[in-house]
């Protein structure tokens, strides 16, 4: 009998440690794994951080991107503006080119110097009939 408790005995310690540590490992794991939670909070906080911080430098981008594009469009209706003005005149040049008269005259001129060349006509049409 003695060596049946004594092996009891030896059993008991043995399988007390690996219950006790199962036990208590388990507290351990919460323990590790509200550390792990709490370590993760902060880089989670830090990834949010980093992300809310490419979304507003990615919408940065975008309005500058949108205010070029304004900017270029009211450039290029500028520019068309101009350039249909030039052909205007380019068309009048070519016109009074056509015509015979005076190109670099100013259209007012012009009407003036033709009425009073309409007016001395009339005059010498008198003059001799009298």
């Amino acid at each position: 009998m003695p060596t049946r408790f004594v092996r009891g005995l030896l059993w008991c310690l043995l399988l007390m440690p690996i219950v006790l540590t199962g036990c208590g490992g388990g507290k351990k794991q919460e323990q590790q794994q509200s550390k792990k939670q709490q370590q993760n909070k902060p880089s989670d906080t830090m990834l949010q951080q980093q992300l809310k911080m490419y979304q507003d430098i990615k919408k940065n981008e975008h309005e500058q991107e949108e205010k070029i594009r304004k900017e270029e469009k009211k450039q290029l209706k500028k520019l068309q503006k101009d350039q249909q003005k030039m052909l205007k005149r380019e068309l009048e040049f070519q016109e009074k080119v056509r015509m015979g008269g005076n190109p670099w005259a100013g259209g007012k001129k012009e009407k003036q110097q033709s009425k009073q060349q309409g007016k001395g006509k009339e005059e010498k049409k008198k003059m001799p009939g009298e």
